[in-house]
């Protein structure tokens, strides 16, 4: 996606002694530490149960002859291993599915994964994902289209209310994620987002009320198809459940107010999530690629532009980190690139002519802001009162 960029004053080539002090806590902004997601799966173990050697993250794997389900190279997405489930029966019922089981979630959960589907000899409906026992799924449902449907238990009757998504095209990954909230209360709401679109008309205003309305296991693979017409294979990847929202794009900001060289710009690398937008932790130590278009520029890991680097790594828990691009073409509009293999890339286009040169002024100047260093305000007053000593001092004759 492309971005509006604000355009911003670069700091001075030479840089104060406070300037630095302050432009350094821009660098790195964790959030507070975050919870570990209820459950997380990458399949890089390459097994899927916790009797397998190496031991696998899910309880139990229930395949339905003729289908089968494993772990291996051709359901990966992101590394070596995902997992694939492959529908030979053409029949309705279960079919094929990992579960586990955890402590109750009883307010709200998330889960995501990315999805593939491939190989498929016939389209039909099936449940690709469950939370149970409230009995939230993630289906494909032929409308007459192959289209991707969230559904729910609603009221007292435990009737199913549903949403309707995109169209579902064979042999591309998505990344699909979905969000229930209000579980023990008439105003309960489920979300479906695909590659981090929200999809169809949220589900607002529901009964959940339900005592099953709890999340304890969560089932994926295929663990029923309504009109057992489908075959072909389902591959997942990056399987994560919690109770929060969790990261699923990168973003590339240009902050307001930052300091750098008079060549450089300051450039912020974040997570966020598709729900609202917001920061999100890193789930793990997440390397990120960064990329400029035609090779016009390089980024750098210091606000100088003396340390080259084309990643950056987002340590678990870290939402964001400054780093600074040194433009080196032609004038002109730069694309600037993140991606990374678990969540959605982003680009930002960038100006270098509004990189402004230094003004000479050799003092310094603030007010610098802290704003995404979470208790940096608390520092100001101390590091403000150095800079205005620093200001009013008798110069030297």
């Amino acid at each position: 996606m492309l971005l509006d960029f604000i355009q911003m004053r670069a700091g001075r080539a030479r840089q104060s002694v406070w300037g630095g002090v302050l432009g350094g806590c821009l660098l790195l902004s964790p959030l507070p530490a975050a919870a570990s997601d209820w459950f997380a799966d990458d399949f890089e173990t390459g097994t899927l149960v916790a009797e397998d050697s190496p031991a696998g993250r899910w309880d139990d794997a229930v395949p339905v002859s003729p289908n089968t389900l494993a772990s291996g190279t051709a359901g990966a997405h992101r590394g070596r291993y995902g997992f694939t489930v492959v529908d030979r029966a053409g029949v309705s019922g279960s079919q094929a599915s990992i579960n586990a089981q955890r402590a109750p979630l009883s307010s709200e959960f998330h889960m995501r994964s990315w999805l593939r589907m491939r190989a498929v000899g016939t389209e039909g409906n099936v449940v690709l994902m469950q939370g149970l026992p409230a009995l939230v799924e993630l289906r494909l449902v032929l409308l007459p289209e192959l289209r991707w449907e969230l559904a729910a238990r609603n009221g007292s009757g435990r009737t199913y209310v549903s949403l309707h998504g995109s169209e579902v095209e064979a042999e591309r990954w998505y990344l699909v994620e979905f969000g229930v909230r209000g579980l023990g209360t008439t105003s309960g709401e489920a979300r479906l987002w695909v590659d981090g679109i929200e999809q169809g008309t949220a589900l607002t205003g529901r009964d959940f009320r339900d005592a099953a309305n709890v999340l304890d296991q969560v089932m994926v693979g295929e663990p029923w198809s309504d009109t057992g017409t489908f075959t072909g294979s389902l591959d997942f990847d990056d399987v994560r459940v919690s109770a929060a929202p969790m990261a699923s794009r990168l973003e590339l900001r240009q902050p307001v107010a930052a300091s750098g060289s008079s060549k450089c710009i300051a450039v912020d690398v974040s997570l966020r999530t598709s729900a609202n937008g917001a920061l999100a932790p890193a789930p793990y130590d997440a390397e990120v690629a960064l990329a400029s278009n035609g090779g016009a520029g390089d980024f750098h890991e210091d606000a100088d532009c003396g340390s080259p680097v084309t990643r950056l790594v987002l340590p678990t828990g870290v939402s964001e980190h400054r780093v600074y691009f040194r433009p080196t073409g032609p004038e002109g509009a730069v694309t600037l690139a993140a991606s990374h293999a678990d969540f959605l890339p982003t680009s930002l286009a960038v100006e270098p002519s509004n990189v402004l040169p230094s003004d000479g002024d050799d003092d310094g100047g603030g007010p610098w802001t802290c704003a995404s260093a979470p208790g940096a305000f608390g520092a100001l007053p101390l590091l403000l009162g150095a800079w205005l000593w620093r200001v009013r001092r008798p110069r030297a004759r």
